[in-house]
């Protein structure tokens, strides 16, 4: 994309011919800046499925209606994924990640929970005891370092620990 750019502010681009809009972007503030370096440029923008071409004013209003319903589509689309998580979560459900210390996840990797870890549960047990000693988290941090209790070591897929 950014060689894309750089060839068009070098003038050596006078149009981008894609096959849908939202191939390039699906936001319609970072279209908006994209058309006008386009222009700026003297470059046009042409979808081949979507009749519409930015060198004209109709073919412009166009192409911010549609990324107008685009923007609004991907946001829809967003708030009912974390609304879908919120609710697995609210259910117990565990949506992955690195599990919190004190849980692992269950055996069967078919069965989205935790299942209690016997070992680092004495971990948490014991942080939680000395908060309520302490009453406070630095206090509680410094005696946590102090004792050497730690998180447990994840080891992801990609090698990373």
């Amino acid at each position: 994309m950014q060689r894309l750019l750089d060839d068009i502010d070098a003038g050596h681009i006078q149009m981008v011919v894609v096959y849908k809009i939202d191939r390039l972007t699906r936001s319609l503030a970072d279209f908006a800046k994209l058309v006008e370096r386009f222009d700026a440029a003297g470059c046009s923008f042409v979808s081949v499925t979507q009749a519409f071409n930015t060198a004209s004013s109709m073919g412009r209003l166009t192409l911010n209606v549609l990324l107008s319903f685009a923007q609004f589509e991907r946001e829809v689309t967003a708030e009912r994924i974390r609304d879908k998580i919120a609710a697995s979560k609210k259910k117990g459900m565990w949506m992955g990640g690195v599990p919190p210390l004190g849980y692992d996840p269950h055996p069967d990797p078919k069965t989205r929970s935790l299942v209690i870890s016997q070992n680092e549960a004495k971990t948490v047990a014991a942080i939680f005891q000395l908060y309520v000693q302490l009453g406070c988290l630095n206090a509680v941090m410094r005696k946590t370092s102090e004792l050497r209790l730690r998180s447990k070591r994840h080891h992801f897929k990609s090698g990373r620990t």
